[in-house]
């Protein structure tokens, strides 16, 4: 039976809501407009990165940037070009949904899930659907249900496609914002859930080689840029980074507030199109190194847990994004990317 990979819990009231940081200090859709030529062509890709990654996107943008930040669609693509990469992720996602309704659809999947059945996937998917956090308290039971029937049409198809995955616990968190950022189009959301899976897909096959690799590359990170907390970080005993799990799973959604994982999202995804690497591990590094003061005078790997646990919740997004940026500045040349 294929292992549980992290449930992400309700995550804590945020004091600067999704409105506030739209309003006040996002990229606006003016200065989304001046970034495209005539054709729908983004000519400043790097400088519009470079903005996101400092601000954050206005909350109507995000149907706009988040395929572009994910790399679905390419800056030279042109308005006709992303309408044909959306009609064919309409395709795909009609034609997932149908395989997967089909009475030989646990044939298929068994064939490729090293022993998972279809059945097992489904019922997991079911059973998480039900306690997804998707943010609003003021949201109707008739508007519940709606997203529920998304999510487990979305995951459906995706377990499907990717059967040595299939579906694990935590997938349904990470997918819930992306039905924000699309309300009406689930065809969008699956394509851009699919490509930031994509990244992290490793971090969910069987003995999870995604997680263990990012926890070597936070120790090198540490090693090379913090020698003394790295030091510390040894002598609690917590090296084997029983504390990035979470976050490396979860993709940060348990370290913030629900709004605050669209911003922080697409501030990563525009620091990693500067950097043309992944910066997860070096938020993580960095989120660490923000805490240094409060972390050398812990005394034992409980109290590290608890820190990690409640302390620092909810993170600063902003802050960890400057500092894993800075520290990937830093360290680019000589570490992995």
């Amino acid at each position: 039976m294929r292992r549980a990979a992290c449930a992400c819990p309700a995550p804590f009231r945020s004091t600067v809501g999704d409105e506030e940081l739209s309003t006040v200090t996002s990229l606006t859709p003016q200065q989304w407009q001046q970034a495209h030529d005539s054709t729908g062509r983004v000519q400043k890709f790097r400088q519009t990165c470079k903005l996101i990654r400092k601000r954050g996107l206005a909350k109507e943008l995000r149907c706009q940037a988040w395929p572009l930040l994910l790399s679905c669609y390419t800056p030279d693509e042109t308005v006709a070009g992303r309408q044909a990469v959306n009609d064919a992720a309409h395709q795909e996602l009609s034609s997932l949904l149908q395989q997967a309704a089909a009475p030989d659809a646990h044939n298929n999947f068994e064939l490729s899930s090293g022993g998972e059945t279809w059945e097992q996937n489904v019922r997991r998917i079911a059973t998480d659907v039900d306690r997804t956090d998707c943010g609003s308290g003021t949201m109707t039971a008739e508007e519940r249900s709606a997203i529920d029937v998304r999510l487990t049409h979305i995951l459906t198809a995706y377990a499907y496609c990717d059967p040595v995955v299939g579906y694990c616990q935590g997938m349904a968190d990470i997918l819930s914002p992306f039905l924000l950022v699309f309300p009406h189009d689930d065809a969008l959301a699956f394509m851009c859930f699919a490509a930031f899976m994509g990244q992290i897909r490793q971090n969910f096959l069987e003995g999870q080689p995604g997680v263990h690799s990012s926890v070597q590359h936070i120790g090198s990170l540490l090693q090379h840029a913090d020698p003394k907390l790295w030091r510390q970080i040894e002598k609690l005993d917590i090296s084997t980074g029983v504390f990035a799990f979470r976050m490396l799973v979860c993709q940060f959604r348990r370290e913030l507030t629900f709004d605050d994982v669209f911003s922080f999202w697409e501030q990563l995804w525009a620091a990693e199109q500067l950097a043309h690497c992944q910066l997860k591990e070096h938020c993580i590094a960095a989120l660490l190194r923000l805490n240094r003061k409060r972390i050398l005078r812990l005394r034992s790997p409980e109290d590290f847990i608890q820190f990690v646990n409640q302390d620092i919740i909810p993170l600063d997004g902003p802050a960890t994004i400057k500092a894993a940026y800075k520290l990937w500045k830093q360290t680019g040349s000589k570490q992995k990317k």
